[in-house]
């Protein structure tokens, strides 16, 4: 099971290191929010908007970019994980994913995240 939501935060990853907000948006849940800080200042926006707004007008990351999936965790049909990326539209991140399993498919439901 842990595969299978490793492959789902993956997905994510790839989308946000190619610029394809086709693949960010269907890494996560059609209902899926997402709150952090970028600095010291507080956003909130849902999933499909990042995927419309932030990833659709960004440029493929470069080589510097990097991104480890890391502290997986799978009860049932819900699960936690992890993702830290590094130079990322020009910042670091730590993400921490809320994924549900629906008709069989792991998707991102909520991302909370801070600028490290």
């Amino acid at each position: 099971m842990q595969d299978q939501v490793r492959a789902a935060v993956q997905k994510y990853v790839d989308g946000c290191k190619a610029a394809d907000a086709a693949v960010v948006a269907d890494a996560f849940d059609e209902n899926a929010i997402m709150w952090g800080y970028l600095g010291p200042t507080y956003v909130t926006q849902s999933g499909a908007d990042f995927a419309a707004n932030v990833i659709a007008a960004a440029e493929p990351a470069g080589a510097d970019y990097g991104s480890e999936i890391h502290g997986i965790e799978v009860t049932g049909e819900v699960a936690h994980a992890i993702l830290d990326e590094q130079n990322f539209l020009g910042a670091n991140f730590r993400n921490h994913f809320g994924l549900v399993r629906r008709d069989g498919v792991w998707r991102i439901a909520s991302k909370v995240f801070t600028t490290v």
